[in-house]
Parts: C-alpha cells; sequence; structure tokens
C-alpha cells in the first residue's frame, strides 16, 4: 500500500500482569484455535479477516493486535491501516467539494489512519478471555492503544481510530480510550432484526398486516425467478463482482475505499469460510441477477455484499426477496439476529429492524494536533452526515462524553 511499510512485530510488556502485547503483520499469525476460543461461534470469523487481507480492498493494509499471557492467547482485535480521504463521512456538496480537492491534491484532504477494527464491517470484533473481568480487559485495551500509538509513529500515521464500538462495548472502554486523549463521534449504526419466531410464519405475522401483504405480493416474484444457496462459488466470481458493482456505483451515499471490493474478494470468502459463508443467488433463466453474502454464526448472521442487475433487479423485487430468504433461513436455522449492515436505512426498518449504534473513537498523534483539531471532530459525525438518517429523525442528541 502506498505510504505504508507492512506492519512489523512489535512487543510491549503491560504492567501488573506480564501479557504480552503484539502488533502481529497477518491475521495468520493469530492461531485459528485462539481467535475461535476468545470469539467462539461469531459470524466474522478469523477465516473472514485472513480472505479481506488477501483479496483486500484498494488502498488497505490489514494485520492484528493480540495479547498473549505466556503461551494463551487473552485477547485478539482486527487493524488496518489506510490513506483515509477526509470526504469520507461527509454527503452532498461539501463531501464533492472535498472529493475533488482529494483528487487534485491527494495530500491536501487526506491523513494516514491505523485503526482498530474492519473497514468492511460495522462493528468491533474484539476478543477477550472468558476468565479476564472488565479491569483486565480495560487495561489490556490500553495497551492496544499504547502499541498501535508507537505503531503510527513508526509509520507517521496521523490520526488513530477505534472503530465501530457497539454500546456495550463503549460502556466497558469509554473511560480507557478518553483516559488515552481519544473523542468519540458517532460511526454508521447498523439495522438489527432480532428472529424470536418459530416459524417464518410468524415473522409475517409480527408485522403490520399492510407490510405483511406487501411483502406476500413481493414473494410472488419468485415464480419467476430461481432461488439457490450455497457456499461455494466457483466458477461465479466474476458474476459476483460485477452485481456488486452495479448496485455500489448506484449507491445514494459514497464512502469512498470503505464501500469497494477487490475483484478475488469473493473466491477468497468461499476459500476461508467454507460453511460459515452463504450466497443467495437469484437467476432468470441461465442469468445470474442477484446475489447477497452471509457471515453465518451460531446466534447471528451478517448480511454483507449485496447485488443485483439493473433494472431487472428491481423489476423483479430482488432486495426485498434476498433478505426475506434471509429471515426464513435464519428462523429455520434458529438464529436469533440478523445484522443487516449500514445505509439503505427506511428499507431496511420495513422488515422490522432497529438502529444499533456504534461509535467511532479517533486520536491525532502529535498532542498539538490532537488539541488544535480534536474538537472538530463531530463535523464528521457519520450519523449527523448521513441524510437518511437526518430524514427518519433516528439521530438522537448523544450523551456527553464523561470526563
Amino acid at each position: 500500500m502506498p505510504g505504508f511499510r507492512p506492519i512489523q512485530e512489535m512487543k510491549l510488556a503491560v504492567a501488573p500482569t506480564d501479557t504480552d502485547v503484539r502488533l502481529q503483520a497477518s491475521i495468520a499469525d493469530i492461531p485459528s484455535a485462539g481467535w475461535e476460543r476468545l470469539l467462539p461461534d461469531v459470524p466474522d470469523t478469523r477465516g473472514y479477516y485472513l480472505a479481506v487481507e488477501k483479496a483486500p480492498p484498494p488502498n488497505f493494509a490489514f494485520g492484528a493486535v493480540s495479547a498473549s499471557d505466556g503461551d494463551d492467547l487473552v485477547a485478539v482485535a482486527p487493524t488496518f491501516t489506510l490513506d483515509y480521504r477526509l470526504d469520507t463521512s461527509l454527503q452532498g456538496p461539501l463531501h464533492r467539494t472535498l472529493a475533488g480537492l482529494s483528487e487534485r491534491w491527494p495530500g491536501l484532504a487526506s491523513a494516514k489512519v491505523i485503526a482498530i477494527g474492519s473497514p468492511l464491517l460495522d462493528n468491533l470484533t474484539l476478543g477477550f478471555a472468558p476468565s479476564l473481568g472488565a479491569f483486565q480487559r480495560q487495561q489490556i485495551f490500553g495497551s492496544f492503544l499504547e502499541t498501535m500509538e508507537a505503531e503510527a509513529g513508526r509509520t507517521r500515521c496521523q490520526i488513530i481510530v477505534a472503530k465501530s464500538l457497539d454500546e456495550s462495548q463503549a460502556d466497558l472502554l469509554h473511560d480507557t480510550l478518553t483516559a488515552h486523549g481519544y473523542r468519540r463521534i458517532r460511526a454508521l449504526p447498523t439495522v438489527v432484526v432480532d428472529l424470536p419466531f418459530e416459524t417464518f410464519d410468524a415473522y409475517l405475522m409480527s408485522l403490520s398486516k399492510k407490510r405483511r401483504s406487501n411483502y406476500r405480493q413481493k414473494m410472488r416474484s419468485l415464480t419467476g425467478v430461481r432461488f439457490e444457496r450455497r457456499s461455494s462459488v466457483g466458477g461465479l466470481e466474476g458474476d459476483l463482482y460485477r452485481l456488486f458493482e452495479a448496485t455500489r456505483t448506484r449507491s445514494r451515499g459514497q464512502y469512498n475505499e470503505f464501500d469497494k471490493l477487490h475483484p478475488h474478494y469473493f473466491s477468497e470468502l468461499s476459500a476461508q469460510l467454507g460453511e460459515r459463508l452463504q450466497v443467495l443467488l437469484f437467476w432468470k433463466d441461465a442469468e445470474l441477477v442477484g446475489m447477497l453474502t452471509l457471515l453465518v454464526g451460531k446466534t447471528a448472521i451478517i448480511a454483507r455484499d449485496f447485488g443485483m442487475k439493473y433494472p431487472l433487479g428491481r423489476e423483479l423485487n430482488l432486495y426485498f426477496l434476498a433478505f426475506l430468504e434471509t429471515i426464513r433461513f435464519a428462523i429455520d436455522r434458529r438464529i436469533a439476529t440478523l445484522d443487516m449492515g449500514a445505509t439503505t436505512y427506511e428499507t431496511k426498518l420495513q422488515f422490522g429492524g432497529r438502529l444499533d449504534r456504534k461509535w467511532l473513537y479517533l486520536k491525532f498523534r502529535r498532542p498539538l494536533a490532537n488539541r488544535l483539531l480534536g474538537p472538530l471532530a463531530p463535523l464528521f459525525d457519520f450519523e449527523r452526515n448521513d441524510p437518511e438518517l437526518v430524514r427518519l429523525a433516528a439521530i438522537e442528541t448523544p450523551p456527553a462524553d464523561r470526563r
């Protein structure tokens, strides 16, 4: 990646526990058994991050941060670095203005960022050993931050980020982050559908009569479409990528590199995830016209990548059909929640979902920049700058930062 050397392994002793914190150059350096022990049955497995590392979006480099007590892994999280364009969280005229500046003078409206989290998922995958108490977790995460900041100094990153903490993670780690000089803004929330239903019909009955009737009508579109679900995508990788790009380029919200995929992404997902990946495919005669990838865990599913052919996909209601089939699949598997991801909120909330708020914490590496520029962070609040969320009146006044 331009401007970055590969993340080098570095070691930091964390007093008083003698825990070793390391920045790993690759997710592959994290033992699979250790990852699964700390993060059992999550949808975004170690294999997912390995797939993204092998087929990265443009301008990203990936790694991990881990903590070990002797030979035992006790904490882990994925990491990434990129040249972050400052227009990423903005929409409308201001986005276009900064985007124009970025294209004309690349260094003027961008900053080198190192982050804990994933650029492609709207949650922070952070695993701790079950035996660790809250104070120990805060200590170790504080050492994660110190290690990331040391790496930022080595690679001349200007901003350090902890991305997409959910409410429980923010409750646990907020004081640790603010003590290290981080400020928080709201990241994009996701839409989560809770599925405590015995049958798909019971789910439909939980919706309003009007919505239920509308969905039944849309499902009749399946009479002209062949539906298939598989975990291997051999031979279809190029088709999946083209469908994804067709949808991405039509999206009302644009988030620069965070929206993009590598052309080999789908083949790597299939190779690394096995049955933990489910791909919904929609065929019209012999033509693939729509797809949705699912990351499947024991208690949750993340709906990740959607794509369809235009205008046929809209005529066939493929967006609605894909999520209805996903809900049916989750209920059949007794999976309790479906994370539909961020954006397209008005449509996703119609499925009976709720907004799951996320927080982003950031810090400028240089103390003077952090003092002078830190107060400007709220201008880049993702919720504040998303016109759909504003239109939905879904934004509450955020609680004041605890001091």
